[in-house]
């Protein structure tokens, strides 16, 4: 999903629009903001989220400088920038977040979390403070701490109830921790969230592909095939999806097809500059495949 998609170094959409207008350099001032809640069963928030009053925020003069950078992508050279302002500002929530997102975006999940962490307990408005449990869910979820990645997107879908990332995260979370109703349930909203714009095309797809990955895990190959061929169909480039359709049709003993389909998964990874031999048809594995 879009901001999903900006962490994995993929191409931000919506939400990640609002986020990086936030970097960019909005107003900051003393907020009223929502105090999430866990959700139930990881996927749909049931209570409303409590009030905090908080302070006001630490500022710098070259905050703004560092959101320029993180917003073109240049990530090492934004978390220089924010490393020097919290030498001079150490309690600066904001910077601390935006060097969070900095190293995050590195794949420094380790590094990201404390950061991350830091910011929102120094109880300081911010521009961006409500997408910080997002990113959180991230970094836990790229070190394998899925307890604390899963409350965290729970507390971002609790504060933020449009946000399809986060229900996409939590029902990759269900997917690893092998809960397949509570996948299908966070993926479904997810993909209801998303809707049918074209502009969204890519995070349709990966939803739907995780969608039959669950069909799979459930032995519902038909099920499975179609979700796949949908998300391929929206996405030619999702290569991963092109494997995970090779390996159903393997199990139904369509060679050919499986053929053809491991050769659109070749041309997409080379479209993405990610080369890789051809599997036979012989190849084992699950349809799943990657997260």
């Amino acid at each position: 999903m879009h901001l999903i998609e900006w962490i994995h170094g993929w191409q931000p959409l919506a939400l990640c629009a609002t986020v990086l207008g936030g970097l960019w350099g909005c107003a900051e001032s003393a907020v009223v903001a929502k105090k999430p809640q866990p959700v139930d069963q990881g996927v749909i928030a049931t209570e409303q989220p409590q009030m905090q009053v908080l302070a006001e925020p630490v500022l710098h003069p070259n905050l703004s400088i560092a959101a320029k950078l993180l917003r073109s992508g240049q990530f090492i050279d934004a978390e220089i920038v924010l490393r020097a302002i919290l030498l001079e500002q150490p309690e600066c929530a904001r910077a601390e977040f935006l060097l969070g997102v900095a190293v995050m975006k590195q794949k420094k999940y380790a590094l990201a979390r404390p950061l991350l962490e830091s910011s929102l307990a120094r109880s300081q408005g911010f521009a961006e403070r409500s997408q910080v449990d997002h990113f959180l869910g991230w970094s836990c979820y790229y070190i394998g701490d899925l307890d604390s990645s899963k409350r965290h997107f729970q507390a971002h879908v609790g504060s933020n109830p449009t946000a399809d990332d986060s229900y996409f995260a939590l029902g990759v979370i269900a997917i690893d921790e092998d809960r397949a109703g509570d996948a299908e349930l966070a993926l479904q909203r997810a993909i209801e969230l998303i809707g049918p714009h074209p502009a969204r095309s890519r995070d349709r797809a990966k939803a739907l592909a995780r969608l039959g990955d669950v069909a799979v895990r459930r032995e519902m190959l038909d099920e499975a095939l179609g979700l796949y061929e949908e998300a391929a169909q929206l996405w030619p480039d999702h290569y991963e999806v092109w494997g995970k359709l090779a390996r159903v049709y393997d199990a139904q003993g369509r060679a050919s097809e499986a053929q053809a389909a491991r050769l659109n998964q070749q041309a997409a990874m080379e479209r993405a500059g990610r080369v890789a031999p051809v599997p036979s048809t012989e190849e084992s594995g699950n349809a799943q495949g990657t997260p």
